[in-house]
């Protein structure tokens, strides 16, 4: 063979090859955490979370092609359990409620936001922001934790009234549930429940809200010892239930408890979600010479029969002050994420 001829044959071969990877490229992995629509490149792609059609069935939320693809698992689960900006959620639940839902909301990236991070000086992991476009109003919170463990809770609103509430969870959008609508009230305590509750979650199962009948005791500790002898693993459906978290005794005061936000997730079993700051005094700082028992009263009403568990995930800091006598509040950093959990079965 002549080298004249050899030059085409060779161009030839390359063409052919590139033609090859241009018809296998669906087949190839995404980048790790990354999976985007194969048409245009968006990230906002959406796959029926929890049936079978999780990682097989794809949608782009924007441009509404769809596809069907295994991705490979690793891929797949970096996908779900990657941290998503806040932005990015906005714009992700609009698309959502926009192309799944089917209502009547605009492209959010044709809207003109403004607006960003709103959380409180005073509040230590948990982050709020806060965006505006037009008549619209999107709020998002999320707990800092772990990236797998980050549920952000989201809030639509057009012109003052609520369009959709619900949840994002590891690329599972999930409305507000009933127990979400009417949001808990929270009782604290650091006194009445000293040599009472461990540290750690207590089920307790009532008549009715424990907070109707509470002035009926002569005692805080009265009430506190009511409560606990209705601690249970195993209630009835015509029970209403509450949940205590409690630091157990300490032996100075000083030592303060604040949930930060709670989420009810549909799964099996049900989850029920708390985010908790747990704060130690610095030395140095002044405190009470008494035992206490920082906790708090969570009631939540009345559960259908099934399996749930109690899931506490638990920031800690440290408090210390400036020299302008200001508070600071030192995270306590830990290889390992802190969990608390208590599970419990309605019959």
């Amino acid at each position: 063979m002549s080298p004249k001829l050899a030059i085409p044959i060779i161009i030839l071969v390359i063409v052919g090859s590139a033609g090859t990877l241009l018809a296998f490229d669906n087949l190839l992995p995404a980048p790790a955490g990354e999976i985007v629509c194969p048409k245009d490149g968006s990230p906002h792609v959406w796959t029926p979370i929890g049936t079978r059609s999780e990682n097989f069935n794809w949608v782009c939320l924007q441009c509404g092609h769809t596809w069907t693809k295994s991705y490979p698992e690793k891929v797949h689960e970096n996908w779900r359990n990657t941290f998503l900006e806040p932005a990015f959620v906005r714009d992700y639940a609009l698309f959502h409620l926009r192309r799944i839902l089917q209502l009547d909301v605009p492209d959010p990236l044709t809207l003109d936001w403004v607006g960003g991070r709103e959380t409180p000086e005073q509040i230590l992991g948990y982050e709020t922001c806060v965006y505006r476009a037009d008549s619209f109003v999107v709020t998002i919170g999320y707990p800092v934790v772990l990236p797998e463990n980050t549920i952000y809770t989201i809030k639509v609103e057009v012109e003052d009234c609520t369009l959709w509430k619900g949840t994002l969870h590891r690329r599972q959008f999930i409305e507000c549930s009933p127990p979400l609508q009417n949001e808990p009230k929270i009782v604290c305590d650091y006194y009445g429940g000293v040599g009472l509750f461990n540290r750690g979650i207590h089920i307790v199962a009532t008549c009715q809200n424990p907070l109707d009948f509470a002035r009926a005791f002569e005692t805080v500790n009265d009430y506190w010892g009511f409560l606990k002898e209705k601690t249970t693993v195993k209630a009835s459906s015509e029970d209403f239930l509450s949940i205590i978290i409690s630091r157990g005794d300490h032996p100075t005061g000083g030592y303060t408890i604040q949930v930060q936000s709670f989420i009810w997730l549909e799964s099996y079993p049900v989850q029920l979600r708390f985010s908790v700051n747990l704060t130690d005094p610095g030395e140095g700082v002044i405190v009470t010479e008494a035992l206490t028992n920082p906790l708090v009263l969570i009631p939540i009403g009345e559960f259908s029969p099934g399996e749930y568990v109690v899931e506490v995930y638990i920031t800690r800091y440290i408090l210390t002050f400036d020299e302008r006598g200001e508070p600071v509040y030192i995270p306590v950093l830990t290889f390992k994420e802190e969990v608390w959990k208590q599970a419990f079965t309605i019959e």
